[in-house]
């Protein structure tokens, strides 16, 4: 997918902002977040991913605050009322009358005051992983060590945070991701919007969010814990609360469902807070498709009505087979949209594969390897007779 145009605005604090619109369709913005760079995100395989999804059949636009990416330096005085202004100055550059918001991590508190400002404008909103009551996000002595370490060492801070964020990843991503942050913004800018991130409290203003709201957050996030979601929700009038599974803090880890999730709502669709639905097989189903199935609400294989728990990489790969039936899927598409990350070799990928045949059992044929070019999923195929089979028990381990 080509880069979106990055465009410019001056904002009354005089500084120039940054900003890209992508799509067709009603407006969406999504107030920025703690360090951004409206070119460099793009090129991250799971960010494009989730924000092409999130963006589909509306304009999404999102943009870096004053500080970082390619926005003016920072001007300093940073507060959540500066926060709104700039948000403010967005929305008149691009004329909105009507318009959805998606924020996410330090954009809420954003999002709510702006929403309170603008009553006949801000339609709906969709909050994920985020918050409030900024002091609520952790103890104060804990807040002062991380913005200490961001300060004193961004090496070590940067690598801090991205533990916080990405407490499961492995080390060449959370390198990665140190990495980008330095990019995005100097130490000291960094520290300040840190500080403001824990210091901003848009409480007083939930009582006057006329729009539509739905908050969505992952239980185990470890940046803006769940109960911060809860009293979001709880404070909103009618504020309805989805809660997921998971520990990362971007939404772009393992994001399809929250961006499809985030999409129907801004879209005016109803969505339901249930267990997630039940990824299809596609129409290359054996007749007794119905004996084997993916459960993506319970992220485990059902095998003759017995449940057999998989890892998250091999629920993300089997998922995305079930996405793509009868279509070959190559290593690269596999490490890009799962790994997120161009992994030299794929033997990372067949170990994965291989442990998704013994859990199979009997359904390993599912999954069709295609010489030289990678596997393609068959629909929910059948050996004729399995050892196991044989000897009375069902396939799988």
């Amino acid at each position: 997918m080509a880069l979106p145009e990055v465009r410019f605005f001056k904002a009354r604090s005089g500084n120039s902002v940054a900003y890209v619109r992508q799509g067709e369709g009603p407006l969406v913005v999504c107030p920025s977040w703690w360090v951004s760079n409206a070119e460099k995100d793009w090129g991250h395989p799971s960010f494009r991913r989730f924000f092409a999804r999130l963006g589909e059949a509306v304009t999404l636009v999102r943009y870096d605050r004053p500080g970082v990416g390619l926005s003016d330096p920072w001007p300093g005085g940073g507060s959540l009322e500066a926060e709104a202004d700039l948000l403010d100055d967005l929305a008149a550059e691009l004329a909105a009358d009507r318009y959805g918001l998606f924020a996410t991590s330090c954009g809420g508190p954003t999002a709510i005051l702006h929403a309170a400002r603008n009553p006949g404008r801000v339609d709906r909103i969709c909050f994920y992983g985020t918050y409030a009551e900024g002091p609520a996000i952790c103890p104060k002595p804990v807040q002062d060590a991380v913005v200490s370490a961001v300060e004193a060492h961004w090496g070590l801070g940067s690598r801090a945070m991205a533990d916080i964020f990405f407490p499961d990843a492995d080390r060449a991503l959370l390198d990665a991701f140190a990495r980008y942050q330095r990019d995005s913004a100097q130490a000291a800018v960094a520290a300040e919007l840190l500080r403001l991130t824990y210091a901003m409290d848009a409480r007083p203003f939930l009582d006057r969010v006329e729009a539509e709201t739905l908050v969505i957050h992952r239980r185990g996030d470890r940046a803006i814990p769940f109960d911060c979601a809860r009293a979001l929700a709880a404070g909103l009038e009618g504020g309805r609360l989805i809660a997921l599974e998971g520990r990362a803090h971007p939404p772009w880890v393992e994001g399809d469902e929250i961006a499809a999730l985030a999409n129907a709502f801004l879209r005016g669709h109803e969505v339901s807070s249930g267990p997630a639905p039940q990824v299809a097989s596609g129409p290359a189903a054996a007749p007794d498709a119905e004996a084997a199935r993916l459960d993506a609400g319970n992220r485990c294989l059902v095998i003759a009505g017995r449940r057999i728990g998989l890892t998250p990489l091999e629920f993300a790969v089997m998922r995305e087979f079930t996405r793509l039936p009868n279509q070959v899927v190559t290593r690269d598409h596999l490490l890009e949209t799962v790994w997120q990350r161009a992994f030299e070799g794929s033997n990372r990928v067949d170990a994965v594969i291989r442990g998704l045949r013994r859990k199979l059992g009997a359904y390993a044929p599912s999954i069709e390897t295609v010489i030289g070019h990678g596997y393609r999923f068959l629909g929910w195929t059948r050996e004729h007779r399995t050892k196991a089979e044989a000897h009375g028990k069902p396939g799988g381990h």
